[in-house]
């Protein structure tokens, strides 16, 4: 049925393109994007494509430069015609070739001298006939649907003119060669887009670090030219450092209903204030500088979430967010197979698109595969049922729901984020929980354990999350009993699979029934695979295709897909890394150089300030410990009047080691000894010498290398 679907959305386009009139009509639309700068004095429908037939090529450019030599001579305006005008302006325009041709004609014996002029002025022509078409085109786009919701100055204060020369640049901050803190940026002249804000979570190797932002400093140092951040949709991966960069640049925020409730809370959280939240739904355009800006309906594991197209003035650039084609999703919105083929047929210079499950044949199965599996294992369970899952997955905490009420169980929501996501979902009608279902924690001793339903965080093994506490027995009100049957609805982020199986492992000796893992059915991706990512490049059938939003090997496999599809040339797949720039007119693109890109960690409420040293550091001293030396100096006279005493903490038990610590504070007398004969009194020498005698012999004598901090007091 999809396959029928697809032929029949792609098949006008590929019966047009057979036809040479429907072909010309096509280039046209794609000279409608090109930039000032790249349209030459031929013809702007052959111009912009490259193709038609050379030999009304040459004719139309000479009927161009005689029209440009009667515009001199007469002073009149040229008239540029665009596709569809219709037969009128055609006429008229043929009417001014033929005289400009009988013009030309007359002059006789200085055609000669008037060539040399057209060569020199032809230049100055063309680019009169370019600034007209520009104009045209930019009032041509000013017609279609537009939405302002309260912010209709930024359609005008924002926009800018751009130089003929201005190349369109995309360049992606986070999400590439990774998995988190998707941002990225579109830039034509002086005018910036962000796409997404994200998050990604701190690795095992970064000890203490709460959250990783993306590195904003080109934003922040360009931060004039930033028109507005849209949002494809509310995961933490796409909105998570939003806070972030609105308290460095304050611009407007558009994003669709439930996105915006999301962020409203998180702003609050970050105490950040007067920001311009502006709602839209997929359908919507906005003007935004020199951008007009879509929004499309798409399928994934939240609501609301959208693909994001821009017009520029080189071309369209399509942004698929996260995505998957669910032919029966939850909330019946389907994704709109028919923007994306009309954009396909119009013509795509770009499209990035999701490349997560790439490596998965076949379709990703529809989230409402998971309902019948949610409500076999409620009625299979005995007493209480405790779910976990991705706070975010609204369609997910529906079917949930859906389940408790069809057995008549009463549901509790614990974790923060969990009771955040479900209040603002269900006051924006994202979330339909009957009257009388939910019910506080401190209601539970009320009702039999069989009429309990406990969602709750927890489903990657984060260490403070509700369910990794209650596996703990360190929750503060919920105990596991044997009788409780746990559902984990989710698979472990890349990462997170040691934490997730510990938590499984202590759930299990508890005596209670775990139901985990996509074999049971209570799990599908949001994110689609590869079939699903083949049906998304025959809808848009871009020139150039940029894989985004996986690691490495992820967007290296994607861009092998879409050529083994034959849908992009090889040298049209541009894979990079975070920081890189990609550059394109209308009929070019290429990697270019690269800005400042990587992680920012955040510790508390330190941003920024924990860096890879500090970060080394806390890795040295939870693998090897510290061994601390104290001793006191006569500034005066150079000489130790008091230790040195070695303290140690997480290297070994003092106690236990006695001999080693004895052993070691002779080497370090020995050491300021020899400092002494010398009369060496720099103490930052001294310590230096200290740390590495230090160091040799521990490591000699235990393979350790714990960090060594000799301390020296004035005295």
């Amino acid at each position: 049925m999809l396959k029928e679907l697809l032929n029949q959305l792609t098949g006008q386009g590929n019966q047009n393109a057979n036809a040479p009139k429907t072909a010309e009509t096509k280039d046209a639309s794609v000279a409608k994007e090109a930039t000032p700068a790249e349209t030459t004095g031929t013809d702007n429908r052959q111009t912009a494509s490259g193709e038609g037939a050379p030999r009304r090529t040459t004719r139309r450019t000479t009927n161009n430069r005689n029209t440009n030599n009667e515009q001199r001579r007469t002073g009149t305006r040229r008239t540029t015609v665009a596709a569809g005008e219709g037969t009128k302006q055609v006429a008229s325009r043929r009417r001014n070739t033929n005289n400009a041709n009988t013009a030309n004609s007359a002059e006789g014996t200085a055609k000669m001298q008037r060539s040399n002029n057209r060569t020199n002025n032809r230049g100055n022509s063309n680019r009169n006939t370019s600034r007209n078409a520009a104009a045209g085109n930019n009032e041509r786009a000013g017609n279609g649907r537009h939405v302002s919701h309260g912010n209709g100055d930024v359609q005008n204060e924002n926009q800018h003119h751009s130089s003929k020369k201005d190349k369109l640049m995309i360049i992606p901050l986070g999400g590439l060669g990774e998995i988190g803190k998707n941002m990225t940026v579109f830039q034509y002249g002086d005018d910036i887009i962000v796409l997404d804000a994200g998050l990604a979570f701190p690795e095992n190797d970064m000890p203490g670090v709460d959250i990783v932002i993306p590195d904003m400093s080109y934003l922040i140092e360009n931060k004039d030219k930033v028109r507005a951040v849209v949002i494809t949709h509310g995961h933490e991966d796409h909105i998570g450092s939003l806070a972030y960069l609105l308290k460095e640049i304050n611009v407007p925020v558009y994003a669709t209903n439930l996105v915006c409730g999301l962020i409203e809370g998180k702003l609050k959280e970050n105490k950040v204030g007067g920001v311009k939240l502006n709602v839209v739904k997929a359908g919507d355009e906005i003007r935004v500088g020199s951008f007009k800006v879509g929004f499309i309906q798409t399928n994934h594991s939240i609501p609301d979430a959208c693909a994001v197209y821009f017009e520029t003035p080189v071309g369209t650039v399509v942004h698929t967010g996260d995505f998957k084609v669910d032919q029966t999703p939850v909330d019946g919105k389907l994704m709109d197979v028919h923007k994306f083929a009309e954009l396909g047929n119009k013509g795509v210079l770009a499209l990035m698109s999701d490349s997560t499950n790439v490596e998965k044949p076949g379709f990703t199965p529809s989230e409402s595969t998971v309902g019948p599996a949610l409500l076999r294992a409620v009625g299979e369970a005995r007493g209480r049922v405790v779910l976990a899952t991705f706070a975010s997955n609204v369609s997910r905490l529906q079917q949930a729901v859906d389940a408790a009420v069809a057995f008549k169980r009463k549901v509790i929501v614990l974790g923060r984020s969990m009771v955040n996501v479900t209040e603002i979902a269900q006051e924006r009608g994202y979330l339909n929980v009957p009257e009388g279902t939910l019910i506080d924690v401190d209601e539970m001793g009320r009702y039999r354990d069989d009429q309990i339903m406990i969602l709750t965080t927890g489903s990657q093994g984060e260490p403070m999350a509700g369910l990794s506490r209650m596996a703990t027995n360190n929750h503060r009100t919920i105990e596991i009993t044997p009788n409780d049957t746990i559902i984990i609805s989710a698979t472990p982020i890349p990462g997170n699979e040691a934490a997730v199986g510990r938590t499984i492992d202590n759930l299990l000796r508890l005596g209670a029934d775990v139901i985990y893992g996509r074999d049971r059915g209570i799990h599908v991706s949001g994110h689609g695979s590869q079939e699903d990512l083949k049906t998304m490049l025959n809808l848009v059938r871009p020139k150039f295709f940029i894989p985004v939003h996986g690691e490495y090997r992820m967007l290296k496999k994607h861009g092998e897909l879409a050529v083994s599809m034959g849908i992009v040339k090889p040298n049209h797949v541009l894979v990079g890394d975070n920081g890189q720039i990609f550059e394109f007119t209308s009929r070019t693109g290429r990697k270019g150089g690269h800005v400042t890109a990587g992680k920012v960690f955040v510790d508390g409420l330190g941003v920024g300030d924990v860096g890879n040293i500090v970060i080394r550091d806390r890795q040295q001293l939870a693998q090897e410990g510290m061994v601390i030396v104290v001793m006191a100096m006569d500034r005066a006279s150079g000489q130790i009047v008091a230790g040195p005493d070695i303290v140690s903490r997480g290297f070994v038990y003092v106690r236990d080691a006695e001999d080693l610590m004895n052993e070691a504070q002779k080497r370090i007398e020995q050491v300021i000894e020899k400092c002494e004969a010398s009369q060496m009194k720099d103490w930052a020498t001294i310590k230096s010498q200290v740390r590495d005698t230090l160091g040799k012999f521990l490591y000699e004598k235990t393979r350790r290398r714990p960090m060594i901090l000799p301390i020296i007091q004035d005295v």
